[in-house]
């Protein structure tokens, strides 16, 4: 059994998963670092499925507005169910486009992971220091901007961008307030993880393990239970903080990794 390792990479992928910091730069580095090469599918699946079930969980009564608005033309949720299909199309399209032509697998190095991790980092402080008065929210949304998160969103495929810190930039720079950008980014992140999970979750049907499902219990339940805390922790900072804290953060992992890898 990989008790150990599993439970490390639970814990990464629940806390960095939400956090603008990378999940798949953390994930890979530490894979790397404890020398733990097992391909697992359900361990795949099952951090997958922990994190999209902590992000529903939290949220869950802006989904339960959004599910209205899906089957209602009146609800209050239904801009924004648009908007966040709109939004995930880009990465259906471009981002499946670039795992299909093998493109992603070029992205995974260190320097690389360094590089997007600074200069990423960098458009995480242009667009957080946007002028905080801004009081534009979801709702607010039109569909050329969806369009543009979505795009941005696309970039998440370089391993050290975040998915949720390039979501977050986007919408600041669409004059989204703080609370309502980071929150657009974790409810954009439902469709695109059960999309991630689609595929693993396929593969481990068609060929289920009992060694690999008890992994991949442990699994879930660190990575919901990290993830939960993370999202709440991190709505609670954006709401009175900005998150300079892990622009440098990203600056400093960035410039280790990229010194590291020319040494």
């Amino acid at each position: 059994m990989y008790f150990f390792p599993v439970i490390l990479l639970a814990v990464i992928q629940g806390i960095t998963e939400f956090l603008p910091v990378s999940s798949s730069a953390h994930l890979i580095l530490a894979s790397d670092f404890i020398e733990f090469t097992f391909e697992n599918i359900a361990l795949d699946v099952s951090l997958h499925l922990g994190t999209l079930l902590a992000v529903m969980v939290y949220f869950r009564s802006d989904i339960l507005l959004i599910m209205y608005g899906v089957i209602d033309s009146q609800s209050k949720g239904r801009n924004t169910a648009i908007q966040i299909f709109i939004a995930t199309v880009p990465i259906i399209a471009l981002g499946g486009l670039a795992f299909l032509t093998g493109i992603v697998d070029h992205f995974r190095n260190i320097q690389v992971i360094a590089l997007s991790t600074i200069i990423f980092g960098i458009v995480l402080y242009y667009a957080d220091i946007q002028n905080d008065k801004k009081t534009k929210t979801i709702d607010e949304l039109k569909i050329g901007e969806s369009v543009i998160i979505g795009l941005f969103q696309v970039l998440a495929i370089i391993p050290g961008t975040s998915r949720s810190g390039i979501v977050y930039s986007g919408g600041r720079f669409l004059n989204i307030s703080r609370i309502e950008a980071l929150k657009f980014a974790m409810l954009l992140s439902i469709p695109t993880i059960l999309l991630s999970a689609f595929i693993p979750t396929y593969k481990f049907i068609k060929n289920p393990s009992s060694e690999f499902l008890l992994m991949g219990t442990v699994g879930f339940i660190v990575s919901f239970a990290t993830a939960y805390v993370s999202i709440s922790l991190l709505m609670s900072w954006v709401r009175k903080f900005s998150m300079m804290p892990f622009v440098v953060y990203r600056i400093i992992l960035g410039s280790i990794l990229l010194i590291y890898s020319i040494v």
